[in-house]
Formats: structure tokens, C-alpha cells, sequence
């Protein structure tokens, strides 16, 4: 019987098998427009779903910092619990030409990576208590 990584994967498959993979071909599958590639190597997120212009945002974040697949390098973070900190760089100890982005550790099974953090739908803020909010009289 197989695994659902539904929960663990964009594609539900299963994770890749190393961090340095997962960010190398999140790289690679952004620069050629692969929707299905960038899936199968990020985790999902909460309310969205993974669309051709993130996908194409996160090429354009890329190269904005001069990461391409031919020379993308994958620093790997400290590792708290299953999240690990990891920055995609063009090889370079340039801070203007690194990108971070989440890490997942998903049990032994493999790791995915997140996109860039602007690409994710701003998540409503609900902890306004509704007694705090203003109400403006007819």
C-alpha cells in the first residue's frame, strides 16, 4: 500500500530525497514554466493552489537574482523539528543573489521547499476580537 503525501506534497507524490534536490529542482522546474515539476517539490499551502504565474513569480524572483539551474547551489539551515532553513543561491556568498525559502522534513520519506514567501495569498488576519472593532453609526 502506497502513502498519501497529500498533505506533505503540492502533487501529493512522494517528497524527494534530499533538501539539495528539492530546491535544485524547484529552480530548474520554475525556469522551464513546469507547473507539475515546481508541485511535485513544494508543500502545499494553506487556501491556494499552485498556479501558472506563481510559478512564472517565481522564475522572474529567480533570475531578479541571478539563480539559474545551471548554477543554483542549495544551502541547507539549521533544522528545528521538520522545518529546515534554506537559501537558494547563484553560488556566490552575495546576499542580493540568495533566496530563502521553507524547508520540509517529511518523516523519513524525503523534503520539499516552499516558493518565495510573496508569492503565498496574504492569509486574512481573524484575531481582531469583533469587540475591538469599530462600528460607525447610520
Amino acid at each position: 500500500m502506497f502513502r498519501d503525501y497529500t498533505d506533505d506534497t503540492c502533487n501529493g507524490g512522494k517528497p524527494v530525497g534530499s533538501i539539495e534536490q528539492a530546491g535544485k529542482d524547484l529552480v530548474a522546474a520554475a525556469y522551464a514554466a513546469d507547473r507539475d515539476g515546481v508541485c511535485r517539490v513544494t508543500h502545499p499551502f494553506p487556501g491556494g493552489v499552485l498556479d501558472d504565474a506563481m510559478v512564472a513569480k517565481t522564475r522572474e524572483i529567480l533570475a531578479e537574482r541571478g539563480i539559474t539551474p545551471q548554477n543554483a547551489k542549495v544551502v541547507v539551515g539549521e533544522h528545528s523539528g521538520s522545518h529546515v532553513m534554506v537559501q537558494l543561491t547563484d553560488g556566490t556568498q552575495n546576499e542580493a543573489h540568495t533566496l530563502s525559502v521553507d524547508g520540509l522534513r517529511v518523516g523519513d520519506d524525503g523534503f520539499t521547499v516552499g516558493l518565495p514567501t510573496e508569492l503565498y495569498p496574504e492569509v486574512p488576519d481573524n484575531s481582531v476580537a469583533p469587540s475591538t472593532a469599530t462600528v460607525t453609526a447610520p
